[in-house]
């Protein structure tokens, strides 16, 4: 008697011990963590994005440079032409590359006069004004792509103050939890 008691009681009770209490996801549910971790995701695409844009825009800068360098050597006339005709045609092909985002139009119009202005005075290059060369290529390839690499750190420069901002959120927001979660625990020990 007493061991069918004893198998009575010890089958019996699991079936009456209050099961842990689960905090129940529906499948189409985010906690607001999963919404955050996604908003940070598509944050650092769209940084990605920015950040090949700006790339472009230095090299095309760092191209135009290049060319205004090949523009200081009037003693090889023609190598110096050719060789600012170069650099300007491939920052004209780096800028006009679509994978890096859209051509800016105000660069590609300055390159595209920098670009008629070189193959003007490559037909004669002997007699080429290589002052006006370069105040061509300064004021027409380079001060405009200047001026969008300029926007271009604004634009990187606000988005770091914008995630500063964010961070001390997320800081001040963990710390709420944290305190949360600490205020529950000891009231479930004081049982």
């Amino acid at each position: 008697m007493r061991h069918a008691c004893l198998v009575v009681f010890l089958i019996a009770m699991p079936l009456f011990a209050q099961p842990v209490p689960r905090r129940i996801v529906r499948p189409g549910s985010m906690s607001f963590a999963d919404m955050a971790e996604g908003a940070v995701k598509q944050a650092v695409e769209q940084f990605t994005i920015l950040k090949k844009t700006s790339d472009r825009d230095i090299d095309v800068l760092q191209h135009l440079r290049n060319a205004d360098a090949a523009l200081t050597d009037p003693m090889q006339p023609a190598n110096s032409i050719q060789k600012a005709v170069d650099e300007v045609a491939e920052a004209r092909q780096v800028e006009e590359d679509t994978h890096n985002g859209m051509p800016e139009f105000a660069v590609v119009q300055g390159l595209m006069r920098v670009q008629h202005e070189l193959s003007d005075a490559n037909l004669g290059p002997s007699t080429a004004d290589f002052g006006h060369l370069r105040a061509v290529v300064h004021s027409d390839g380079i001060g405009p792509a200047s001026r969008v690499a300029v926007r271009d750190a604004s634009a990187l420069q606000a988005e770091t103050l914008a995630w500063l901002r964010v961070q001390q959120l997320i800081s001040d927001h963990l710390h709420n939890v944290s305190e949360e979660t600490g205020a529950v625990l000891k009231a479930s020990e004081q049982q």
